[in-house]
């Protein structure tokens, strides 16, 4: 007996538990006709955001939400006002309930284009997906910084690219806006970065961005710059320095053909001292040489590592490192440096910091160690000289970059009407 009557006391103190519930938000919206909208609001996102994340099998807990929801009724009831902090925290949790849903929406709606564009769609059919997804995107303003658990957003626009290039989609503006979603993206964690898989793009691929960044008046090394953390690490492939480090010279005679930046100057920037109010005695183009043989020597010691036994070239290049390294001043007119001088401004500049209080031992053995590997790679190379750079040269270098600034560079060329040898000339085809 008494088992059962103490089921029945739960049963209807349930019941009356319940009844005080429904009881509060009638009272609540016959006291406050304003807040029946809110109410109905919150109670609506908090069951939509439950269905979404069971759906999508995301944990999101909205026990805090309906815990708030209910208190809310409760506190109204008994109290008959609401408070500033009970208002802020039903807008706080208002919109992080709208947040959790969007993502949700657009996580499932990057699943069904994922299906779509894996059924095999030509190139027009595949345009009219990217412009519908960029309408979306544009309403829904899904953010840029991902977890770990949302970072298929950034492979998905990735391979989305990669569908471009398949089915040949000639329309620029789309491919670029494609490019800058891709370079937008980027971890809250950067740990999380080795979850997120790559896309494989093939060989024409590099050609083909390339095209629609020319026609579109896009500096896809500056935004990268502006974006350095991003996920897309196939922004390399346009950095001249990543080419001419692991030589490869088709890669660096197509940059420096589009008349890419050889040394962005963000990154000049972060080449110099650091010191704002010293003076930088390293010129630019000695800094663009250290750089450049500090690239050369990561990528040679990295090799190194894969090889049980020690090498003692690390302060050297490889021929086809060589030869990248020295197709760059076909495209500048800067004339060749010493050896010697370069080792003088890099002194210099050590005495200069000195005198100003700044030890920078490291930097400096670093430079030293730079300047003695650019020896090594200049010896016995009858191109260095210490003549000025031929006047032809220099014309070479002015009509470039007056097609690149008008972003005419290649394409711009032919359209000159010149004798084809000419022609490669300017195209630095030729010395």
């Amino acid at each position: 007996m008494y088992s059962s009557d103490r089921d029945s006391y739960y049963s209807v103190r349930a019941m009356n538990i319940i009844d005080y519930e429904k009881k509060c938000r009638e009272n609540l919206i016959r006291r406050l006709p304003s807040l029946k909208l809110p109410l109905i609001s919150l109670e609506t996102l908090i069951n939509e955001c439950k269905l979404r994340t069971d759906i999508n099998a995301v944990e999101y807990d909205t026990y805090s939400s309906t815990h708030f929801l209910k208190g809310l009724q409760i506190l109204s009831f008994e109290t008959g006002r609401i408070s500033s902090k009970t208002i802020i925290s039903y807008l706080y949790l208002k919109k992080k309930l709208l947040i959790a849903l969007k993502d949700n929406l657009f996580n499932e709606y990057i699943e069904v284009l994922r299906k779509t564009s894996s059924t095999g769609l030509n190139s027009s059919e595949v345009e009219g997906l990217i412009k519908k997804f960029l309408k979306v995107c544009n309403v829904l303003q899904p953010h840029t910084e991902l977890t770990a658990d949302e970072a298929h957003q950034y492979e998905f626009i990735a391979e989305l690219l990669n569908c471009c290039y398949k089915v040949n989609v000639q329309d620029s503006h789309l491919v670029m806006a494609l490019v800058k979603m891709a370079i937008d993206r980027h971890m809250i964690n950067p740990f999380d970065r080795r979850f997120v898989q790559q896309p494989s793009y093939p060989q024409g691929f590099f050609g083909y961005i390339l095209k629609h960044t020319i026609k579109e008046n896009f500096d896809v090394i500056s935004y990268c710059s502006d974006h350095s953390s991003t996920l897309w690490e196939y922004w390399r492939y346009f950095s001249v320095i990543n080419a001419v480090s692991i030589g490869n010279y088709d890669r660096v005679m197509t940059l420096l053909k589009y008349g890419f930046e050889i040394v962005p100057e963000r990154v000049m920037k972060r080449s110099g001292h650091g010191f704002p109010l010293i003076e930088e005695v390293i010129p630019r183009t000695h800094r663009m040489i250290l750089l450049m043989m500090s690239s050369i020597r990561s990528v040679n010691l990295k090799v190194l590592r894969c090889v049980p036994t020690y090498n003692n070239g690390l302060s050297t290049a490889a021929s086809n490192q060589k030869e990248c390294f020295r197709l760059i001043w076909r495209a500048i007119p800067q004339p060749f440096i010493q050896c010697e001088e370069l080792e003088s401004n890099i002194e210099l500049e050590n005495s200069l910091l000195a005198q100003n209080g700044v030890l920078r031992p490291k930097r400096f053995n670093e430079n030293t160690e730079f300047c003695k590997m650019y020896k090594n790679c200049v010896r016995n190379c009858a191109w260095i000289t210490k003549a000025p750079r031929s006047l032809k040269h220099l014309s070479r270098c002015a009509i470039r970059k007056s097609l690149k600034e008008s972003w005419n560079l290649p394409h711009g060329i032919s359209q000159l009407s010149l004798p084809k040898t000419l022609e490669q000339y300017l195209d630095l085809e030729i010395e």
